[in-house]
C-alpha cells in the first residue's frame, strides 16, 4: 500500500509563497548576483526533480553548484569590447564563481567539453563550497527579519531540503519567478559603477546573460532539419531557412536546452508564441528526440548548448502537467487551439529514460 501522498499548496498558501519571493528580491541584501543565480537553479531543480503535492524535495548542494556553473558559464565572456570587459558580478571584487569558470575556459573551449572533462568534478566540488559559505544559507535574510520559507540544511552538511510545498509552488510559478530573480539580476550589474563604461554601448545585456547566443542556435539548423527530414515540426511542409523555437516556450522554462530546439516556419513559431504545442506535435517531438537522440547531443556540443535529455523530458512532463491545471489550451496552427486531452501524460509516460 503507497503512502499518501501530502496535498498540494493552498491559494492561499501559493499567494503567501509569492508574497515571499517578492520580500526575498525587495528586501534581501544583495552584494553579489549569488542569490539570484541560487534561486534559479532551485527553480530549475525542483522542475526537474519535484513534485506537484506538498512533498519536500531534497537537493544536493553539488546539484546547485553544477546549476551554478551552467548559468555563469557565459558571464566570464567579454561583454562588448575587448579582452578584459568582463562584466563585474560582485559590489566589491569580481565574484568568485567567474574566476572558476574563467579557469575552465581557458581549458575547455565549450560548456560541454568542460563538463566532459575531470576538472568538472573539481569545478562543482569549488562552487558548492562557495554556495555553502555564503548564498546558501543568506539567501533568505532580509534587511529587518529572517524568512525561512524556502528550505532548511538537510541531514548531512551536503544538502538542503526544500520545505513541504515549497517545490510545488516553485513549479507552478517557475517561469514567474525566475523571470523576476533575472530581471533583478540585470538590474544589480546596471547598478554597478564599474560596469557603466561597458553597458552603455551595448543593449542586449538579458540576452547575453540568459539566452544562448544566436549563432549557437543557428548552428543547430542542420541537424534539426535532418533529423526532421526538412520540415517543419508543426505543419510538416518543407522548411529551408525557419526559425528555431523553443518546444517548450522560453517563457515557461527560460533554459536552452538541444533536445527542447526544433526548427519551423516563421509563421508557426509566431502563432505558436508562448503557448504549449498540441499533443499531435507532443508525439512529433519526442519521437524526433528518440530516434535522432544521438544526432542532436553531438550538434548541441557542438554548438555550446546544454545536453539534458532527461531533464529536457522532465521539464515537458512538468509543463504539460501544469498546462492541464490551469485548462490552458495548446497550439494546434494558424489561430486553432484547443484543450488537451490528457495523452499527454502516456506519450511522456512511454518515452525513453537515461
Amino acid at each position: 500500500m503507497s503512502a499518501t501522498r501530502p496535498p498540494p499548496p493552498t491559494p492561499t498558501e501559493q499567494i503567501a509563497f509569492l508574497g515571499n519571493i517578492e520580500r526575498l528580491l525587495s528586501e534581501g541584501q544583495f552584494v553579489a548576483t549569488y542569490k539570484y543565480a541560487l534561486l534559479i537553479a532551485i527553480a530549475d531543480l525542483a522542475v526537474q526533480l519535484g513534485a506537484d503535492d506538498g512533498s519536500e524535495l531534497e537537493l544536493p548542494i553539488r546539484a546547485i553548484a553544477e546549476q551554478f556553473l551552467e548559468l555563469y558559464w557565459r558571464h566570464s565572456a567579454p561583454y562588448g569590447t575587448g579582452t578584459d570587459s568582463v562584466l563585474i558580478q560582485n559590489s566589491g571584487r569580481q565574484a568568485s564563481v567567474i574566476s572558476i569558470v574563467a579557469s575552465l575556459q581557458q581549458r575547455h573551449e565549450t560548456l560541454m567539453r568542460a563538463q566532459a572533462s575531470p576538472a568538472w568534478a573539481s569545478a562543482i566540488t569549488q562552487t558548492a563550497r562557495l554556495i555553502s559559505t555564503m548564498p546558501l544559507w543568506r539567501l533568505q535574510v532580509l534587511r529587518s527579519q529572517t524568512l525561512d520559507f524556502l528550505y532548511e540544511r538537510g541531514t548531512a552538511n551536503d544538502r538542503i531540503t526544500l520545505k513541504p510545498g515549497v517545490a510545488a509552488n516553485l513549479r507552478r510559478f517557475h517561469g514567474m519567478i525566475v523571470r523576476l530573480a533575472q530581471s533583478e539580476w540585470m538590474h544589480f550589474i546596471q547598478a554597478l559603477p564599474s560596469n557603466a563604461p561597458l553597458l552603455g554601448a551595448t543593449s542586449d545585456l538579458g540576452e547575453f546573460l540568459f539566452g544562448a547566443e544566436r549563432a549557437a542556435l543557428v548552428a543547430m539548423t542542420p541537424a534539426l532539419l535532418d533529423a526532421q527530414d526538412g520540415q517543419c515540426l508543426y505543419c510538416q511542409r518543407r522548411v529551408s531557412a525557419g526559425h528555431i523555437d523553443h518546444f517548450v516556450p522560453w517563457s515557461r522554462y527560460p533554459r536552452d536546452l538541444a533536445h527542447n530546439l526544433v526548427l519551423a516556419h516563421v509563421e508557426c513559431n509566431s502563432k505558436k508564441s508562448d503557448l504549449l504545442a498540441a499533443e499531435s506535435h507532443l508525439e512529433r517531438w519526442l519521437k524526433r528526440n528518440t530516434q535522432h537522440d544521438s544526432a542532436i547531443i553531438q550538434a548541441g556540443r557542438t554548438a555550446n548548448i546544454i545536453v539534458d535529455g532527461p531533464a529536457t523530458f522532465s521539464v515537458a512532463t512538468w509543463a504539460y502537467s501544469h498546462a492541464a491545471q490551469l485548462g490552458a489550451a495548446a497550439w494546434v496552427s494558424g489561430n486553432v487551439v484547443e484543450p488537451l486531452t490528457g495523452r499527454w501524460r502516456s506519450l511522456l509516460a512511454e518515452r525513453p529514460r537515461g
